[in-house]
């Protein structure tokens, strides 16, 4: 547009400086007509700046909102649409190339209503806050943690297998268990049940979250503080 606008301008000059087209009876309005024309160039350009602004904020506007509608607000960890969306692709990973299966680790922080009802909810968000920090610092790069809800995580472990995920299932228990959690000048101790799967052909993406979840029931129903294998 600029250039455009240039040519224009030099145009005009050359013209003036012919005695003919200078002293031409139209020439006057010939001058407003270009005047007119290059105001409404110099619009456009401002339109087309305007224009591309506002695709840019578009653009981040619907990024963001993709990450957020991926990611638990408390936590920041990647929430239950972002974990089941993961391992689908994984699914269609195994289907396709035959690659190495996972496993999954559902866990559940025990006596959670304990610790709101002797210390206050904002201490348990905060544990909640403290124990996805730990689980994801204690993750590989490519293994995902997700808060599934409540005070339930589930950890997706790709090319592991179920003694591999047993390992990491008691790393991560003896970690939050010997963790003391300071808040306001208390002390909150927790520990956590698990529940561990690794994928079996055949299953869909419900069947070995399932899978993990009775796990985890198990665990529970065994006392707490450890992990358990689905049956």
């Amino acid at each position: 547009m600029m250039l455009q606008e240039q040519k224009l301008q030099d145009w005009l000059a050359r013209l003036a400086e012919n005695e003919d087209y200078a002293a031409h009876p139209l020439m006057a309005e010939f001058r407003a007509l270009a005047d007119e024309h290059l105001k409404l160039m110099r619009q456009l350009t401002k339109i087309a700046k305007i224009s591309d602004r506002m695709q840019t904020d578009t653009r981040q506007m619907a990024q963001a909102l993709h990450a957020a509608s991926q990611t638990d607000p408390l936590t920041e960890l990647p929430n239950r649409r972002h974990m089941v969306d993961r391992l689908e692709s994984e699914l269609c990973r195994i289907r396709r190339s035959g690659g190495g299966g996972f496993a999954l680790i559902m866990l559940d922080i025990d006596h959670f209503k304990e610790v709101n009802d002797a210390f206050g909810h904002a201490a348990g968000d905060h544990v909640l806050v403290e124990a996805a920090g730990l689980l994801r610092r204690n993750l590989r790069g490519h293994d995902l943690c997700a808060r599934w809800g409540g005070e339930e995580f589930l950890i997706l472990l790709p090319d592991t297998d179920q003694i591999q995920a047993e390992t990491v299932a008691e790393k991560l228990r003896g970690l939050i268990a010997h963790h003391s959690i300071a808040h306001q000048g208390h002390s909150i101790a927790v520990t956590l049940s698990l529940g561990v799967a690794a994928y079996r052909p055949g299953r869909t993406a419900d069947d070995c979250i399932q899978a993990a979840d009775d796990a985890l029931y198990i665990a529970k129903r065994a006392g707490r503080n450890r992990w358990a294998a689905a049956a």
